[in-house]
């Protein structure tokens, strides 16, 4: 249970570029809510975490991230928000149409004295293109400012554990699949001034509610 709890705590204090099909598939005048998940691979530090003396890593980087996401969209307008594994919220505002997006984020309530007053965030481009009605095909290039909880301690939840949170930068860029509420999504992030690679895998699913036909239900 333990080991269960600080694996949370920890991944609520990542944060990663968010997904950019969830972001699409909101329809004109909807309000859009739904959840998915992610798995991460490839290098999670620039260098060796610190061992004691049995040889013991520190823990880093959760590679597995759940979320929750509401959105919104007024004509082109879609502001936003998702909570990831955690209870820090990441705030998400840009612009949508059939065939390009621009997103950008923020989660403002990630920080430690060491970074302040540095936070996550980013921007996004994508280009979708319809195959079918209820089918499409998206591409997205971003920049993000990441983050990670690290805690230099064998035993995970120690109160004389070093616990911070690291930032990067990272340059990145994805393909995804939407069909209907159910979408999939690779992306792929070099993080900058290193040779670290990152892969991130996600299944998302979305479910819209048209706000304009519920007024015109109410006349």
């Amino acid at each position: 249970i333990a080991l269960t709890v600080c694996a949370l705590l920890l991944a609520g204090c990542s944060s990663h570029a968010p997904s950019a099909s969830k972001f699409m598939n909101v329809k004109p005048h909807s309000l859009s809510m739904g959840f998915g998940g992610a798995v991460v691979a490839g290098d999670y530090y620039d260098e060796v975490i610190q061992r004691d003396d049995d040889g013991h890593d520190g823990f880093t980087e959760i590679p597995v991230m759940l979320e929750g996401t509401a959105l919104g969209r007024v004509e082109y307008f879609v502001l936003g928000v998702a909570l990831e594994t955690s209870v820090l919220p990441r705030f998400t505002a840009g612009v949508a149409s059939d065939y390009l997006g621009i997103q950008t984020w923020v989660t403002p309530f990630v920080w430690d004295e060491a970074s302040k007053p540095n936070r996550p965030f980013g921007i996004m481009l994508i280009e979708q293109y319809p195959i079918q009605p209820n089918f499409n095909i998206g591409f997205s290039q971003f920049f993000s400012n990441n983050s990670y909880a690290h805690i230099d301690s064998p035993d995970c939840c120690s109160l004389d554990a070093d616990y911070y949170t690291v930032y990067y930068k990272e340059l990145g860029a994805g393909i995804y699949i939407t069909y209907k509420i159910l979408s999939f999504e690779f992306r792929y992030g070099n993080e900058l001034d290193s040779g670290n690679n990152r892969f991130y895998f996600d299944v998302n699913l979305m479910f819209n509610v048209n706000i304009s036909q519920k007024k015109k239900d109410v006349k």
